[in-house]
């Protein structure tokens, strides 16, 4: 069963898990539960259990994390941060690395309250320290560059990918009416009013336009009262959550797959656009600036910018040619990223910090790595 606000990090931590599972590993992963979820399941080789509600999962964490680690006999932690952190290797003996797609920093005051937002922000001025001598893991060049300004000692890429056994351009590759997509977590900062600005600006030039939203959050009630202000309910769609296979024939079926988020770690969606034969329009920030390539594959513009949003989505409908080379490059650029070399550098690093610490504990100085089977990740 999968969490319907899983998003790309998500993605990435069981595309890499399951792959750690069939190279040896045996991988236990702790996550927050959610309505209707099962408690404990089988997914994918991975073993999943849900505790604890989503606000205060860090809280449930440090408090259980020793016991999690004592009962399942764990050799290494692969700390998935995302939104409040863990700050595990202030709280384990054991060897950690950490996986941080991005910081939040000054994004949350656009998403929530200030007292949560400066809840977060709290914890996230402590992750310098607590992860400075840790491995960190993050998606795309821009994050690595963001992390280190911070004070992280160690970072290293491990690359986003897509299932290109899955996202793919569809048999018929003809592409019919006009279609705009998003797909992804509905959250305020994520600056969807953006794009129905921008797609009411450019109806009037495309009489047959189609904007579809995929996805849920708590943002959805302001969204769809925005489409009504705006004129936008005959032609809007408010998907909700869809399946992979849903996703599928919504990018192949779509002229352009739009991403306006104020700050992101890679921006996963824009790759498996691109793996199915869809240009990507996307602002210009960290993370995204990395999945897109400004006029080869899509076009990035500025944060906040209606009329560069707009411009941009006019130049792709306007221009079937042009739009036809954008899909080439889309395709050859989204067809190089797989999730092979993610799990590849994910289980270096989780056989480094185990095996530096086994170094440790024996005094041993050596530097050769022994491949062993069967070392218990707890994720």
């Amino acid at each position: 069963m999968i969490n319907p606000e899983a998003g790309g990090a998500e993605v990435h931590l069981h595309e890499v898990a399951v792959r750690l599972v069939k190279d040896g590993f045996t991988c236990i992963q702790y996550s927050h539960a959610f309505p209707g979820c099962k408690p404990e399941e089988d997914v994918g080789g991975v073993l999943v259990r849900r505790v604890g509600g989503k606000f205060l999962f860090n809280f449930t964490v440090w408090l259980r994390l020793r016991a999690w680690c004592r009962r399942d006999a764990i050799d290494v932690v692969l700390d998935d941060s995302n939104k409040v952190p863990f700050l595990l290797p202030w709280l384990t003996a054991l060897p950690v690395v950490a996986q941080i797609h991005h910081l939040f920093g000054r994004v949350l005051f656009h998403e929530t309250a200030w007292p949560m937002a400066l809840y977060v922000l709290a914890f996230e001025s402590l992750m310098p320290s607590a992860y400075r001598r840790t491995r960190v893991l993050t998606g795309s060049e821009s994050s690595r560059r963001e992390l280190l300004a911070k004070g992280f000692g160690n970072v290293a890429i491990a690359p986003e990918g897509a299932d290109l056994a899955l996202y793919r351009p569809p048999a018929d590759a003809a592409k019919s009416g006009r279609k705009i997509l998003y797909v992804g977590r509905i959250k305020r900062y994520k600056g969807l009013d953006v794009i129905l600005r921008a797609a009411a600006k450019i109806k009037a030039a495309f009489p047959d336009l189609e904007m579809q939203i995929a996805g849920s959050g708590d943002d959805v009630p302001r969204l769809k009262e925005l489409a009504k202000s705006l004129g936008m309910d005959g032609w809007t769609q408010f998907l909700g959550f869809v399946s992979e296979a849903k996703k599928v024939e919504l990018y192949g079926a779509a002229q352009v797959v739009v991403n306006s988020s104020l700050k992101e770690g890679w921006g996963l969606t824009s790759i498996e656009a691109n793996a199915c034969g869809t240009p990507v329009v996307a602002t210009d920030v960290p993370g995204l600036c990395d999945s897109v390539r400004d006029g080869e594959t899509g076009f990035l513009v500025p944060f906040g910018d209606v009329d560069a949003f707009a411009a941009a989505l006019g130049r792709i409908l306007a221009d079937p040619a042009a739009a036809g080379t954008m899909r080439e490059k889309a395709l050859a650029w989204g067809g190089a990223h797989t999730w092979e070399k993610a799990f590849e550098v994910t289980r270096d690093a989780l056989l480094d910090a185990w095996h530096g610490s086994s170094n440790e504990a024996t005094g041993s100085g050596s530097e050769t790595r022994v491949e062993t089977d069967g070392e218990r990740v707890l994720a």
